[in-house]
């Protein structure tokens, strides 16, 4: 049964903000739903979640062998939900790419599809330096690395192969196993009634303009942010003063050098220029 949905994206691209309008959305909450109700989309990473369906320590493993594993692990959480109505949503930053079996860790066998949430890396680059705490410097480089991982070292997730930002975005786009709906995270702001309901519709949910004006409402930025205040927020990584920052369009002119921007943009020049972060003449537009 074609079940899951996953919710894709390079770190720090609206993942978390889209999967607290969608807990909005489907409970048709009239007032906004806690910060707890992100568990309705866990990440598909979980290394407790790994435990409990294999009965294996992903830590004792190489991450090549846990991959092996992973495919089978969705397949059996599909078979779970099958008589639950509604789509088992997973959030994920992986990358889309194959084990060491040549099998995709994410099986379209089980798959009705995959939103995938892409923001301007430069803006990217920084909220993700300030959710880790690390230097900025740090951040452009795995921007830029081909090869790039997180997770995997004893922190709740398996590893992730995560790629470059562009390779990351391409893997996902250009792949053709799994129907793929694609936004903006800059749409997302400054479009929401239109980029929020188009993923309605994609997900085959149940369309109503006043439940789906409520549910941005109730899941608007600022209202997150003074949530994560109030009541803390489990996804803030301990460095991190908090999870939900800043949120702004073209906030990285404040923190990037011309050469960090311009090292960036060599990298992921044909994705942003596709994207219309670049225009025709090859002027950036945010």
């Amino acid at each position: 049964m074609k079940n899951i949905v996953w919710l894709v994206s390079y770190p720090k691209s609206g993942n978390t903000w889209f999967r607290m309008f969608l807990a909005n959305y489907i409970f048709n909450a009239q007032q906004p739903l806690s910060l707890n109700k992100i568990e309705e989309s866990p990440i598909a990473s979980s290394a407790i979640d790994f435990e409990e369906e294999t009965g294996l320590n992903s830590f004792e493993l190489t991450p090549e062998e846990v991959d092996l594993y992973r495919p089978d692990i969705y397949r059996n959480l599909s078979k779970q939900r099958e008589n639950i109505d509604g789509w088992l949503y997973k959030k994920t930053h992986d990358a889309y790419t194959l084990n060491s079996n040549k099998e995709p860790i994410f099986p379209a066998d089980v798959t009705m599809g995959a939103v995938y949430f892409v923001r301007n890396p430069l803006d990217v680059c920084i909220s993700y330096a300030n959710h880790n705490a690390s230097e900025i410097s740090k951040t452009v480089d795995l921007i830029q690395n081909r090869n790039a991982t997180i997770g995997g070292k004893r922190n709740g997730q398996l590893r992730q192969i995560l790629l470059s930002w562009q390779d990351h975005y391409k893997s996902w786009n250009e792949q053709n196993s799994i129907p793929i709906h694609t936004v903006r995270y800059e749409d997302m702001q400054q479009r929401p009634l239109e980029v929020f309901g188009s993923i309605i519709k994609f997900l085959q949910l149940e369309y109503n303009e006043d439940r789906l004006n409520r549910a941005i409402i109730n899941s608007d930025f600022k209202l997150l942010q003074q949530m994560e205040h109030e009541q803390g927020f489990k996804e803030k990584t301990q460095k991190a003063k908090s999870f939900f920052w800043k949120g702004t369009i073209g906030n990285y002119r404040n923190y990037l050098s011309e050469n960090q921007i311009n090292q960036i943009v060599d990298s992921s020049y044909e994705t942003m220029k596709q994207l219309g972060y670049i225009d025709k003449n090859d002027i950036l537009t945010i």
